[in-house]
């Protein structure tokens, strides 16, 4: 909460200054008045950014800071405490100053008379669409403990899910690093030394020497452009995909990639249906779910495919129906989701769905993994391996020159 520090004047007329909390300058004034204290001059305190919050608020607010916030604020509400009560408190037990400032703005706009659906609401970059859109159930259906319980649920699976995903990744990610080291390695010191040599000789070179040992010269001389010209890259290529356009060709591209595509399907659907099956069993409608499932799907192939599932299930069509017409879901899915829909049970349905894709995501990660590791080794092996055949190749041709 918000500290003001104030200057008053006391029923004496005596001058006071102090330091009080409250949630607005309004409240805190009409506080000190309540005490006797007249308000002279009155400024909220704001601390100096330490090294600390500057790096928490680049950081921002983890998936795991969110489960844990939500499990905390069902245990409280379920405990009967007042939601303004609820945000005091874990406002002092959060350690991360993000969403420790987020809660005190939220606490203020519940205290001003938003709704708590509301109040997260206007911080989009902590608590997502689907957060906003279970609370808001919870308030609308009184049960906002289980909606929170629910949604510190979905977050935690969430978590695993991208734990599961950067496990598949980490040695790729480590090989191309370590090749990438080598070839820079042997770009700055190694081919110069080749270079040397080779121009006592006076001898034509082959073609693939010629240019390894030109892009030799232009690192080492011109390291400094070789490097802005990554960073340019790596810069234009994330404003790229920013863009509606760029993000539609990247999120088909995705899908479309070899050993991975199919891993990115399993992830998209797992996501889409769990967002579902939570909005639901919360008792979202299901056109409103299908909206929200949609924009938190983080694709934008399968967002438009769900927005066209949404309008045909708005002109009365079955969602098993519409799910298998538009050819982007498994066929496990719409098959499942129909049994749903005839025994009344859609909600739970989706939650098994989502639970055994998670398994399926499992195997998928360690049958990528083990299939990538040769794969790797055979491309930095393949990197290197070209770079020492062109540096040997002169050799070869070199042996003549010298019996002249």
């Amino acid at each position: 909460m918000p500290v003001f520090i104030y200057t008053a004047r006391d029923t004496d007329g005596a001058l006071v200054t102090g330091n009080t909390a409250g949630a607005t300058e309004a409240i805190v004034r009409r506080e000190l008045r309540e005490n006797g204290l007249y308000v002279v001059a009155l400024a909220e305190h704001r601390e100096r950014e330490g090294l600390s919050d500057w790096w928490a608020r680049v950081r921002g607010v983890k998936l795991g800071d969110l489960v844990v916030f939500s499990q905390q604020l069902s245990t409280m509400v379920g405990a009967g405490l007042p939601i303004l009560e609820c945000l005091h408190e874990l406002m002092t037990e959060t350690e991360n100053p993000a969403l420790r400032r987020a809660l005190a703005r939220v606490a203020q706009d519940v205290q001003a008379g938003s709704t708590f659906s509301q109040a997260l609401a206007r911080h989009p970059r902590i608590f997502s669409e689907l957060f906003v859109s279970l609370v808001q159930a919870g308030e609308i259906g009184g049960v906002l403990e289980m909606t929170l319980a629910r949604i510190a649920e979905n977050l935690d699976k969430e978590q695993e899910l991208r734990e599961k995903v950067k496990s598949a990744f980490v040695y790729p990610a480590m090989v191309l690093i370590v090749a990438a080291g080598v070839v820079t390695f042997m770009l700055l010191f190694v081919i110069p030394v080749f270079q040397k040599v080779y121009a006592q000789f006076n001898h034509q070179l082959p073609a693939p020497t010629l240019a390894l040992m030109a892009l030799s010269r232009f690192i080492v001389q011109y390291w400094w452009l070789a490097l802005l010209g990554l960073v340019g890259l790596v810069l234009a290529f994330r404003a790229a995909i920013r863009t509606e356009r760029g993000a539609a060709i990247w999120d088909r591209t995705k899908l479309r990639l070899p050993m991975v595509g199919r891993l990115v399907r399993k992830i998209v659907v797992t996501r889409f249906v769990r967002t579902l099956g939570a909005l639901v069993s919360a008792g979202v409608p299901i056109l409103a779910a299908l909206e929200t499932a949609a924009r938190v799907a983080n694709n934008v192939e399968f967002t438009n495919a769900i927005r066209q599932i949404s309008s045909e299930v708005a002109q009365g069509g079955p969602l098993s129906s519409a799910l298998r017409a538009s050819r982007r879901f498994p066929s496990l899915v719409p098959r499942l989701v129909q049994v749903g829909e005839e025994s009344g049970n859609l909600d739970e349905m989706l939650l098994k769905i989502a639970y055994f894709f998670d398994r399926d995501i499992e195997h998928s990660v360690r049958r990528l993994t083990t299939l990538m590791e040769p794969v790797m080794t055979l491309v930095l092996g393949g990197i290197v391996g070209a770079i020492v055949i062109s540096l040997y190749m002169p050799i070869f041709t070199l042996a003549s020159v010298i019996r002249r």
